[in-house]
């Protein structure tokens, strides 16, 4: 699999346009991120797209799209909201923080307190709502291929990154080769996790609460909402920005002959 940088994307002052990347959209903010989501507009695993040929591909008016899109940033100043990281040029060490005391923490925190309650859920609903019993095993899936997942790029890849920032001329070569192995097979799990992800949203008529709903069924879907929209970003932030950093870093690298 070959990893590209992302096509160049707006600064935070500038308004959307049709040649906007859709994970550099994503990347300005939740809101911009739900845009993109609402239209099936794929910013994860499909990030490198420009918004222009993500919407024709998809047949959205893309018109529209960068109207909401330029509607929230324009909303976002008038707040006087801090402009979001451009994580193309922040440390690459910082990065990895922000993913991992950030998106990781989250993931890990959401899935904890969901995973009971969709089991609360299903028991006291899912013969009412037999699309719970196609939720369930999507979630639980999801659930766990996710701490394995997060748990090696925590011990094995993100380490190996935060070497090659030190700078060494020689750095030690690792035991998977090349920082290309690992990413391959991280961008693999990705694709499984939005193929979960998107599972969960077409059972669940994209996660839209049931007029008959309790409180406990509302709960869970607003935080299965939540829990979809930061997963993407996060991932769209690994796939499309740590990866390619990581990879020309390591390029620019020289490892010992032998």
């Amino acid at each position: 699999m070959t990893i590209s940088h992302a096509p160049s994307h707006a600064s935070t002052a500038d308004p959307f346009t049709g040649d906007s990347a859709l994970s550099a959209i994503a990347l300005h903010g939740d809101a911009h991120a739900a845009v993109l989501d609402r239209h099936r507009l794929d910013f994860c695993c499909g990030g490198r797209r420009t918004l222009a040929t993500a919407c024709a591909a998809a047949g959205v008016d893309v018109e529209q799209v960068l109207r909401e899109l330029n509607t929230e940033a324009g909303a976002a100043a008038s707040a006087s909201t801090a402009a979001p990281s451009d994580w193309h040029e922040q440390p690459i060490a910082d990065l990895i923080d922000h993913i991992v005391d950030g998106h990781h923490a989250f993931t890990r925190a959401a899935l904890a307190r969901l995973g009971p309650l969709l089991r609360k859920v299903v028991d006291r609903h899912g013969d009412r709502h037999p699309e719970l019993r196609r939720v369930a095993p999507a979630f639980f899936e999801l659930a766990a291929e996710l701490e394995p997942h997060m748990a090696r790029e925590e011990i094995v890849l993100f380490p190996y990154i935060r070497a090659l920032t030190a700078g060494d001329e020689h750095p030690q070569r690792p035991p998977f080769g090349t920082v290309r192995n690992p990413v391959r097979m991280m961008m693999m799990q990705h694709d499984r996790a939005a193929a979960l992800l998107a599972e969960i949203q077409d059972a669940s008529n994209d996660l839209a609460t049931p007029a008959d709903a309790c409180t406990s069924y509302a709960v869970l879907y607003a935080g299965l909402r939540e829990l979809r929209l930061d997963l993407l970003r996060h991932v769209s932030l690994e796939n499309n920005v740590l990866f390619p950093r990581a990879i020309a870093l390591e390029e620019a690298s020289r490892f010992p002959e032998g």
